[in-house]
Formats: C-alpha cells, sequence, structure tokens
C-alpha cells in the first residue's frame, strides 16, 4: 500500500510552468451516446507497476480487438505520487492505444486500491491531470469530500472529459435500494457513467446487484458500469448484457479485481447473451 501524504505538484520550476499552461484535451471527445449503444463495451486494466510495464500492457491492449476501451490504474504504479511522471506516462499511453479510450482512476485504499490519499491531495492530483488531460474519462469516487468530487466533476467537464463516478465494497453487498440510492446519488453529483462494485457473500447477493442494475436502468439514461465480484459474481460481468448495463471489465493477463474474465472470452459471452434490438 503506498501513502501519499503530501503532493508536491511543484517538481520543479519547469513543471510549475507547464502547470500553469492549461491544456485542453488534445483528443477527440468520446461520444457518450456512441458508448452506451449496444453492444456492451469491454474495459481492460491496465495494471503496471513501471512505466515500460504500462505501455507493454497498452500495446497489447491496442492490437487486441476485443477490447474497446483501456482503463489506466495510476495506483498500481511504483511513481503514483510523482505527478509529472504520472502525466507524462498518460500522453504517451494515449498515443500507444490510439482510438481506444482511456479511463484514468486512482483507486484509494478505502475502495480497494493502493493509494492512501486525503481529500485534497486527491482533488489536487486530479486537477493537475485535468490541465493536461491525457484520458478521455476519470474516475471519481463518490464518497471523497463532496465540495472536491463536484469540483472535479466540473473540471473534467470542462475539459471535455467523462467522468465516471465509483463506489467499491470489497466486503459486503448493499441492500437492493442502498444500491440504486448510490447510483442516483452518482447521477446527482454530475457523473457521466454510473459504477459501483460489491462482494457477493452468496448467490442471492449477486442477484440483489443484478436487480439493482436493471432497476436503475429502467430510470436513468445514464451508462452503467455494474458488477458483482469474485468468483461467485462472474455471471454478472456477462448478465450486464441483459441487465441495462454498457460497460464490463475483462481482462488480458493480470486482473485488477477479483472476478474478472479474459477480455476475448468475454467478449464472445456478451454476444452470445446480448439481446437483439
Amino acid at each position: 500500500m503506498k501513502t501519499l501524504a503530501a503532493l508536491t505538484l511543484l517538481v520543479s520550476p519547469l513543471f510549475t510552468v507547464q502547470m500553469v499552461q492549461a491544456q485542453e484535451n488534445v483528443h477527440s471527445p468520446v461520444q457518450l451516446a456512441e458508448l452506451a449503444k449496444s453492444p456492451v463495451k469491454t474495459i481492460v486494466p491496465i495494471t503496471a507497476k513501471t512505466k515500460e510495464q504500462a505501455i507493454a500492457q497498452a500495446k497489447v491492449i491496442a492490437a487486441n480487438q476485443d477490447a474497446d476501451l483501456a482503463e489506466f490504474r495510476i495506483d498500481l504504479l511504483d511513481f503514483a505520487a510523482d505527478t509529472k511522471q504520472v502525466i507524462a506516462l498518460g500522453h504517451e499511453l494515449k498515443k500507444v492505444l490510439g482510438n481506444k479510450p482511456v479511463i484514468a482512476t486512482i483507486r484509494t485504499h478505502n475502495e480497494g486500491g493502493q493509494l492512501t490519499i486525503s481529500d485534497a491531495d486527491y482533488g489536487k492530483t486530479y486537477q493537475a491531470y485535468l490541465k493536461q488531460p491525457f484520458m478521455d474519462m476519470l474516475d471519481i469516487e463518490m464518497f471523497r469530500d463532496q465540495q472536491v468530487v463536484k469540483n472535479t466533476v466540473q473540471l473534467a467537464h470542462d475539459k471535455k472529459v467523462l467522468v465516471v463516478m465509483s463506489n467499491h465494497d470489497f466486503k459486503k453487498t448493499p441492500s437492493e435500494d442502498e444500491i440504486v440510492k448510490r447510483l442516483f446519488k452518482q447521477d446527482e453529483l454530475g457523473a457521466d457513467i454510473l459504477k459501483i462494485a460489491v462482494m457477493p457473500q452468496n448467490k442471492q447477493d449477486v442477484f440483489t446487484l443484478m436487480n439493482a442494475t436493471l432497476k436503475v436502468s429502467q430510470l436513468s439514461n445514464k451508462p452503467l458500469l455494474t458488477m458483482s465480484m469474485g468468483k461467485l459474481g462472474t455471471i454478472s460481468r456477462i448478465a450486464t448484457a441483459n441487465m441495462g448495463g454498457s460497460f464490463s471489465f475483462g481482462m488480458i493477463g493480470e486482473a485488477s479485481a477479483p472476478g474478472q474474465i479474459d477480455v476475448t472470452q468475454l467478449k464472445q459471452l456478451l454476444k452470445t447473451v446480448q439481446p437483439t434490438e
């Protein structure tokens, strides 16, 4: 587990100048309507610790026709606290991935990730990334300080970056009503894509997650990214195609969460169960 007690944004005078010169997103804005269309889109995580590993993984994802999007798991990097290096690598990865959209994610320790970070530094870090945007989408954890969340959402939208708002529970599955409540809260906070991942303790928990997904999909036009984790919840990653979900995580090599399926196998399973329109 990494600790980020005080993030130093002004790494050098040169970097200070770079940070002041705010950039617009130089990549073509991802169209939310296209992402939300059938079939379900697959997301493959970049789980590297080093720059070289990250670029190698990105090349594999870029070459795999079954991988629709990539998630850059920044918190897994050995240098996750070095904002300058992360931004530079982010731009390199975007070039390698070409037209495949990139989700930038700092998954914090409280939500199953590797980084311990204060709310203030969480907001400052994302602000730094968004001044030189290398992502098409940004994952924002819904239970961070609410003002930090709102400010980050606003800045992301100003930069034409979509917001994936997320919540993860690696211990249990909340009630169906609670899952629905959290997803609608994400919508209220300005999310473009609503995400929740929960851990089932029994088969009923898996159906609880899927029922909540179906309910929200019938009441909201926002794309959904929901999953029941672990081997027990694997079916939810496939059945999402029938429950109103728009995305599912697959893997190439190393998984970033329990229960992920090889992306090629996942793509075939999704095609098999995807309802015809």
